[in-house]
């Protein structure tokens, strides 16, 4: 998606800053679900609410935010505004996320 496409509809507050997240500099966390701030690339700028590795038993990339990190790292969260909406949903199918938790 290029930035003349996003539209308002686009953005969505980040579940751990609750700031407005960008589709072009987001992701959403493989644990809870939430949008988080991410810079996709290294010439980007912006925060960086989370965190992207290799997961060698899957072969995969992992895409976690912040608070999901530090809980399991048993640390406290950052702050999050309590006014926070839980972020959107795909408008058309299912994510592997969604399928994954449909099997359990």
């Amino acid at each position: 998606m290029t930035t003349e496409s996003t539209t308002a509809d686009d953005t969505w507050p980040c579940s751990v800053c609750g700031d407005p997240a960008a589709p072009d500099a987001r992701s959403d966390c493989y644990r809870c679900g939430e949008y988080f701030h991410l810079r996709l690339t290294t010439t980007s700028s912006g925060p960086d609410c989370g965190d992207v590795w290799i997961d060698d038993e899957v072969m995969a990339l992992q895409f976690a935010c912040r608070n999901c990190l530090n809980e399991q790292l048993g640390e406290a969260a950052p702050d999050v505004p309590p006014e926070k909406p839980r972020a959107r949903k795909a408008a058309s199918g299912a994510s592997a996320r969604d399928l994954a938790r449909r099997r359990r």
